[in-house]
């Protein structure tokens, strides 16, 4: 007796369904797949609309006096309101098999279930190494709009050949190797509250945790108890973020604290917790495999960066009602054998303070 295509379809949709959601355990390439963890768990989901856009405030007008009896007052109005959009990203895999290989499977619970939960497997990891490799990259170029905004398009390094920390991250390299400042429609050039920290270091040691300490407390900021902030409360996590060499001297650097150390049981603040992550003003120092030998779009020099990334100001940002969105099994008439899946979503990521959003400390980059 024939087996129908919908009968098939069926089938299919009815295994995909039992099969568990989004599961990640098989993602070898990542260590951590710490972007696709936030998505999972810390995203904000928004309605639709052609653009992400948000209103903010970078400086007063200044009104504030100290005044004498009878002074007067020339009150005066500006438009101190300034708005940042980003565009929306589409993201997408997909999974097939053949009619042939559902048939052969399908009088076997446990092949079928491996066949369906391969393939889907491998649409899904390709799906995740993409999403963690963009996330830790610029896009192509200023005009780009088919990639994502990483998180080197918010938090900037210095400029080549400058030499003073502080909020002087203007300049976004991309990947082509050009550079700008207009970061989310804003020059951060003629913008000067629109520029996020960076800091130099040359090596692991007192003086780099000086320098972190410092964009730490610089970078925390906090509403007048006489303004109601009107900034949405957001609690989310603060990481560290730095490739395996960095980390990897963070750690012995703890080990010469005190040779002695275990678990949490280190001097002052820089720690190692009982899973192996150093840890400096009880942030995570978290791997992440795609800033390995990380080096200079423009100029090609390793920049060895250590991020700091407070995910309440940094967002990342999913359209609601479509995120990680599975179609139904379907086929198409120049391959009419082959069932195809497809899973697609729409995103970006948001940052809505560059000066709250985090830090960046990196080696100097020499023009």
């Amino acid at each position: 007796m024939a087996v129908k295509d919908s009968q098939l379809a069926d089938l299919l949709q009815t295994t995909l369904e039992d099969l568990p959601s989004q599961e990640f355990e098989v993602m070898w390439d990542n260590p951590e797949y710490e972007f696709c963890r936030i998505y999972q768990n810390e995203r904000v989901e928004i309605d639709g609309g052609t653009a992400i856009s948000r209103r903010v405030m970078l400086d007063h007008n200044g009104a504030a006096r100290y005044r004498r009896l009878y002074d007067t007052d020339e009150p005066s109005v500006d438009n101190v309101m300034k708005t940042i959009t980003v565009p929306w990203c589409q993201i997408g895999t997909n999974y097939s098999w053949d009619k042939l290989e559902i048939m052969r499977n399908a009088n076997s619970a446990k092949g079928f279930i491996r066949l369906m939960d391969s393939r889907r497997i491998d649409g899904l990891w390709s799906l995740a190494d993409l999403i963690e490799e963009r996330a830790w990259k610029t896009p192509t170029n200023a005009s780009d709009t088919l990639y994502p905004n990483g998180v080197p398009y918010y938090l900037n390094m210095l400029d080549a050949d400058a030499s003073t920390d502080g909020f002087e991250g203007q300049t976004i390299r991309y990947q082509d190797g050009t550079t700008g400042t207009i970061c989310a429609g804003l020059d951060a050039a003629a913008n000067v509250k629109w520029k996020n920290y960076a800091a130099l270091y040359s090596d692991v040691d007192a003086s780099m945790i000086d320098t972190f300490r410092i964009a730490f407390m610089r970078t925390k900021f906090k509403a007048p108890l006489i303004v109601n902030d009107p900034a949405s409360a957001r609690s989310a996590a603060k990481r560290c973020y730095a490739g395996y060499e960095l980390i990897s001297k963070l750690m012995r650097l703890a080990d010469e604290k005190d040779d002695n150390h275990s678990g949490k049981d280190i001097m002052s603040n820089l720690r190692v917790d009982d899973g192996g992550n150093v840890m400096i003003n009880r942030l995570p120092c978290v791997y992440v495999s795609e800033l390995d030998g990380v080096t200079d779009p423009v100029t090609g020099q390793a920049t060895d960066p250590l991020y700091c990334v407070d995910f309440a100001k940094f967002i990342p940002v999913v359209q609601d009602g479509y995120w990680m969105i599975e179609s139904e099994p379907m086929t198409d008439r120049r391959q009419h054998t082959t069932f195809t899946v497809f899973l697609d979503g729409s995103h970006n990521n948001l940052c809505l303070n560059r000066r709250k959003a985090g830090f960046v400390i990196h080696k100097a980059i020499t023009a």
